[in-house]
Order: C-alpha cells, then structure tokens, then sequence
C-alpha cells in the first residue's frame, strides 16, 4: 500500500504556503496543523460580494466578480468539508441567497442556473461560455441534477440544523418538497454518463444524512448500479476530466465508498503517485487555449485547491502519515 510520507506533506504544504491562495492555506492548516475552522470560513469572506453570495473567482475557472450559484455552492462545499455546522452564518447566509435566486423552468421545476448572464464578459473555461441564448443550460441539462442536487443537500443540511431559522427565509416544505421529488425523478431516470460533475452532486445528496432516507436510498440504487463502470479505473482515466472515485467517495464513511472500493485504491495509489516535485498536484484538466494568460492563474489556483482536497482524501482513507524510509531509519 503506497503511503503520502511526511517529506511528501511537508512539500504539499510548502507548496500552498508559497503558491496558494490564503484561503487554500487556511484550509491546509485546519485540515494538518490544527488551524481553526473560523480562519478557514475568514478566508472565504474575503469572496462574498452581496447578500450573502458568493463571487470574486472563488471557483476558479469562472472569473466573474459578479455573485453567482457556482461560487456560492463552492463556498457551501468548503464549509462543509471542514466541518463546519449546517447552521454557520455563512453556511446561513449563503442557503439564504440562493433561496432567493431559484428559478422556475417552463416545466414547474426549480433551479439555479450556474452563472449571470455578466459572467460572460469575465475570462472563464469554455464550459462556462453562454454566448448563446439557452447555453449553459443546454450544457449542464437544464442545472437539474448539476448543480440542483448538491443544493438540495446543502438546503436539508440547514434545515436540520436551524429549522426555524432557515423557514424564515423560505428553505421549508415548499421548497424542500419539490426538490425531494425532483432527486427522486432524476434517480428514476438517471443522468447521462457524460455528465461528470451530476454524479458528484448526487453523491454529494447521498452522503447527507439530513436528506430524508427515501430520496437518499433511491439515488444511492441508481449510483451502485451506473458507477462502477463509469468512474476512473486505470491510468488512461486519470489523465482526463471524469468521474473521480475520490470525489465521490471522500471518505470510507461515505454511503458509495463500498460500491466503488477497488477504484478508491486505485485512485489513492495515482494519488501519491502524481504529486508534482513542488508538492502540488496538476489539475487534470484546461481550458483548451482560451484565455491563456488567466488560465494560467486559475491553474495556479487549482493546484492549491487540489493540494486541499487531496490531502483530505488520503488522510480520510488513511494514507497520510507514514514516515520515510530514511527517517524511520535515522538513529
């Protein structure tokens, strides 16, 4: 079994302290060296613009400064991650603000397109270009399963944690229900296997354990039926956007952490195996020659952020720790 050695960690971590952002370093040190959860969620309001939004790049390969769904709901993943209650005022605030930019499709249902139409003018990854009427949302399906299923998650998680709080500002059975339905149509009819980023939100919504049973369990079916066989499985995988078993899987608690096992080996091992010689990773994917000049910052950006998120899974899954061969060998 490889192992991250702590030569490895500590190169990861002078990575981040050199290179990243100071969000990505707070993270870091809350996640190793026993930093505090309020510096990491300081960092983040550093990217809130108004109302309790979220904007100013946060998600990297958008470079609007405007509020938007995409760096709100990553500034809810973030909190998340490091644990931070369901109820924290920026988790609050920000469930908050996307109640309040829900939509309502022509169909009744409801959902949060990704971006303003502003975003368009700020450098941004050509999954992002909305230069047509209709786009974006042809590209994420209509944002029904991405990004609707890992709000829903996020909104159940505050309603169980402030049920008061969050039905005053309207995350309660009017919302919630619709959305409940929506998860389990979607689990009834699946997502395309092209759409990497709906199976990371669901099993974001199955990892939830404030998600009610019945809509969890019917996604969980779907997922452990249609994963294995279209996440990463070998190298060749690897090198290339997909479903990531880490991603979906973060932690060996999690629900689909038994259906995907031989793969989360597999992807801890190419883990440690890529880690850069400066001690980053490199994100596994680009912007295919649009706007190179700011590719190159969001890069720069991805490989704090993947520094962060890797780091988490191998400590998760327990390859973190292990000293190095020279070390243990010193008298």
């Amino acid at each position: 079994m490889e192992m991250l050695t702590s030569d490895a960690l500590d190169r990861a971590r002078s990575f981040v302290l050199r290179s990243g952002r100071r969000l990505e370093r707070a993270r870091f040190a809350h996640l190793v060296d026993g930093g505090s959860l309020e510096d990491v969620a300081g960092e983040l309001t550093a990217f809130q613009v108004e109302g309790g939004g979220f904007g100013r790049a946060l998600e990297s390969d958008a470079r609007t400064p405007a509020a938007s769904v995409l760096a709100t709901l990553t500034a809810l993943d973030i909190l998340r991650m490091h644990g931070a209650p369901g109820d924290h005022p920026l988790s609050a605030g920000a469930c908050a603000w996307l109640v309040q930019h829900a939509q309502t499709n022509a169909a009744d249902q409801v959902v949060w397109p990704f971006l303003p139409q502003e975003a368009q003018v700020a450098p941004h990854a050509p999954w992002w270009d909305q230069s047509e009427p209709g786009q974006l949302a042809e590209t994420f399906n209509g944002f029904l399963a991405n990004p609707g299923l890992a709000i829903t998650a996020h909104l159940w998680r505050y309603a169980a944690a402030a049920p008061q709080q969050a039905a005053d500002v309207g995350v309660d059975a009017v919302l919630l229900s619709p959305l409940a339905a929506q998860a389990r149509a979607i689990a009834d009819s699946g997502v395309a296997a092209e759409e990497v980023n709906a199976h990371d939100a669901a099993a974001h919504l199955v990892g939830e354990p404030a998600v009610p049973d019945a809509v969890r369990g019917e996604l969980l079916a779907y997922l452990t039926e249609v994963l294995p066989q279209r996440i990463m499985r070998t190298e060749a995988d690897f090198t290339t956007y997909g479903i990531h078993p880490l991603w979906v899987a973060p932690s060996p608690t999690h629900p689909l952490a038994r259906v995907v096992g031989p793969q989360i080996e597999i992807a801890l091992d190419h883990v440690i195996g890529t880690q850069q010689a400066d001690g980053s990773w490199q994100p596994f994917w680009d912007w295919g020659g649009w706007f190179p000049q700011e590719w190159e910052v969001a890069a720069r950006e991805w490989q704090g952020s993947l520094v962060v998120r890797n780091i988490a899974a191998l400590k998760a899954w327990g390859r973190v720790g292990k000293p190095d061969a020279d070390s243990a060998a010193s008298p």
